[in-house]
């Protein structure tokens, strides 16, 4: 029986990495973390009637331990150090996944908003009447999978399987198991759907919105996961943007112990001053004035622009220009045509730029610049349409 336990000492092997961690290279020993200040909520959900599928506790163990070295890998590649998700421990060294038995038939649970809605109006009343078992705002829920003449252990599903504002789903069956990741099987290839797909869920959950990577990016690191890495984890490189880590950087569950930061907290919608969009030819760059502190992920895409269609929005972290000034600080980035190689708009038809503005509260802001090439001339600034920012991504 696997025991994943965490090192006295950061390995030194884990020092510099150059490669994403592809999933089924798990290091040993494991890379030591930062201890966290919160922790991500994790929850096993079963309806009425409904019982968990048997070994949960020590596959999801390992799974969620997994995954936390996953995120930390990448976090200490993309210049954060070895952070990740803080996870809830027992006195034993096992992460506490709290069982709850919902009140409701599993139907009412199904695949669909109004089955999460009432899964998470269950939660918050158990949170409600156990406040110490809360640790942060972010909790992941996994349910298990139906089963009937549709769903089963060899095709898993039926409950919900999304991100959630800062909560998220996933499900869990009976193979869901560490030791068939990156087998070449039919429960390895499960394990790539449901494990990626586990992997990915949960950042949403942990405010990440979809992005994917330069053409360069791609080219040297594999597919992002908050692009269709749900498909490729396990099986090939699969790795977090720099514009994702920016974002995980300033998220509650990742914050170290001390930060004394209260999160989420920011209401006003900042400011942007001389914002401007200008094609050179050979780029697109953006430049404006934001509130100190904050810092900027700039994406492009080509439409339909509405969630769950946008996971070809490339990202590119903005980057600070010169020291603030009355309280603004300018940024700035290029984004090289040669680097849009996956968008099919590139030069023609229309595009929009998306900017998340990221407050030191990890609180998010967007604003959206959609355009059109047609006429645009190597020197042109994008016409900026009046817009304020809207929370959230």
């Amino acid at each position: 029986m696997r025991r994943y336990m965490l090192p006295l000492a950061l390995s030194a092997s884990l020092v510099g990495l150059a490669q994403p961690l592809v999933a089924a290279e798990m290091p040993n020993p494991l890379m030591e973390l930062a201890p966290t200040a919160h922790q991500l909520n994790v929850i096993y959900f079963v309806a009425d009637g409904v019982e968990p599928v048997p070994g949960y506790e020590q596959r999801l163990n390992e799974l969620l331990i997994y995954l936390q070295q996953y995120y930390g890998r990448e976090m200490a590649r993309n210049g954060f150090g070895p952070r990740s998700f803080g996870l809830p421990m027992t006195p034993e060294g096992k992460v506490e996944i709290v069982l709850l038995r919902g009140k409701r038939p599993q139907k009412d649970y199904a695949y669909s908003g109004e089955g999460a809605i009432n899964c998470l109006r269950e939660i918050d009343a158990f949170f409600e009447a156990h406040p110490e078992k809360k640790r942060s705002e972010h909790t992941f829920v996994i349910m298990p999978t139906f089963y009937n003449e549709e769903y089963n252990d060899e095709s898993p599903g039926g409950v919900p399987f999304f991100g959630f504002g800062k909560n998220c789903f996933a499900l869990d069956y009976a193979h869901f198991d560490l030791r068939y990741l990156g087998e070449d099987s039919l429960r390895g290839r499960l394990m790539t759907k449901w494990f990626g797909g586990f992997a990915h869920e949960l950042g949403h959950g942990l405010n990440l919105p979809h992005n994917d990577g330069t053409a360069s990016e791609r080219a040297t690191l594999g597919t992002p996961l908050m692009e269709s890495g749900n498909y490729t984890f396990g099986r090939s490189a699969t790795f977090l943007t720099p514009a994702s880590a920016r974002i995980l950087d300033r998220n509650q569950v990742f914050a170290p112990v001390g930060s004394g930061i209260d999160y989420y907290q920011t209401q006003e919608r900042p400011e942007l001053r001389d914002l401007t969009v200008r094609y050179t030819g050979a780029s697109l760059d953006v430049s404006l004035q934001i509130p100190a502190g904050y810092r900027a992920n700039a994406y492009i895409q080509d439409p339909p622009f509405v969630v769950n269609q946008d996971y070809d929005n490339v990202a590119f972290p903005m980057q600070e220009v010169g020291g603030p000034e009355q309280g603004m600080q300018r940024v700035a980035v290029q984004m090289p045509l040669a680097e849009l190689t996956r968008l099919k708009n590139v030069g023609k038809g229309e595009q929009c730029i998306s900017l998340l503005l990221i407050a030191p509260d990890g609180s998010r802001f967007r604003r959206e610049l959609p355009f059109a090439w047609e006429g645009l001339q190597p020197g042109d600034a994008l016409p900026i349409a009046p817009g304020e920012m809207s929370s959230g991504y």
